[in-house]
């Protein structure tokens, strides 16, 4: 899934990746039409394997998301003890992917443009980048391709691990966005040892999901945290009650790409600053790059 790119303070990726718990259901069969009696329809998977199904569905819809580029504008508000915003800031982002690899353009801060300076900064920045990959050779360019693919793979795998980490069960039926879909939470299991390093932070948090029932596919997700989550020693520590929530939507009958991500938490940054944040995060504009998206450098796009 894709990450909030340049949020100060804001949780490390692996918390956003987490909070993208996605899960699925099945289709429910048609009772009989026997005049006289009636079927009820089968009941759907246990919700563990549904789980299971949507984590499978989760990582492999990253091959999709690379062909799409987009507009992501992050806000973020600092909050009193009253929960008052009392500083609030903003970049809007153009996100393509250069040479296999995606890349964040600035093009506003605070929804206003650039200043000239800034927007010089900006274009060298773009320039240099291109001007580096375009240079590289076939065996450096495979490397990098290679470690991003490795470092992401890494990074979501641990969602397969959710279905062990968490007993969940069906609490109702809803319409969303126009879809059919279960409602389900997840309590952790007290059992559960993680594999990878990343899913050590799954027992703190209790997921809450949307899942469309006819694909397997979830349309929102929430997250509480339930026992505080700590990164770099104390450098920073994460505390319960924090709440993050993500909704998706599906572009081109192909891909589920985001739409929408909040998250508001308290933390204590380095034993000393303690701050209560939220940031918000709106997705737009997906194009597809091989077909209708904007290339920049238009000459080096593939064609």
């Amino acid at each position: 899934m894709r990450e909030l790119s340049k949020v100060k303070l804001s949780p490390p990726a692996c918390v956003i990746f987490i909070v993208i718990l996605g899960v699925s259901v099945s289709v429910l069969s048609q009772a009989n039409n026997h005049p006289q009696s009636s079927q009820l329809p089968p009941a759907p998977p246990a919700p563990n394997e549904i789980v299971r199904r949507a984590m499978e569905h989760d990582v492999s819809n990253w091959d999709k998301e690379t062909n799409y580029t987009f507009m992501q504008r992050i806000e973020q508000r600092e909050l009193n003890s009253d929960g008052n915003a009392k500083s609030t800031k903003s970049e809007t982002e153009e996100i393509v992917f250069l040479y296999g690899q995606p890349y964040a353009r600035l093009v506003k801060r605070n929804d206003q443009a650039l200043s000239d300076s800034e927007a010089r900064k900006v274009e060298k920045k773009l320039n240099d980048t291109m001007d580096k990959r375009r240079q590289e050779s076939p065996a450096d360019r495979q490397k990098r391709l290679a470690d991003f693919e490795k470092r992401h793979r890494e990074e979501h795998s641990f969602l397969l691990e959710v279905p062990e980490a968490y007993d969940f069960r069906i609490l109702r039926e809803e319409t969303l966005n126009g879809r059919s879909a279960y409602v389900l939470i997840g309590e952790p299991r007290q059992a559960f040892r993680p594999k990878l390093n990343a899913a050590r932070v799954l027992p703190k948090l209790r997921p809450k999901l949307w899942i469309g029932k006819d694909d397997y596919q979830w349309l929102r997700l929430e997250a509480e945290v339930i026992d505080t989550i700590t990164w770099g020693g104390f450098l920073l520590r994460l505390h319960s009650g924090s709440h993050i929530e993500l909704e998706q939507t599906l572009v081109n009958h192909e891909a589920w790409l985001p739409q929408h991500a909040h998250i508001s938490f308290d933390a204590r940054v380095a034993l000393l600053k303690s701050i209560r944040l939220e940031v918000e995060a709106q997705f737009s504009d997906d194009k597809k790059f091989r077909a209708d998206s904007k290339i920049i450098s238009v000459e080096e796009a593939p064609h």
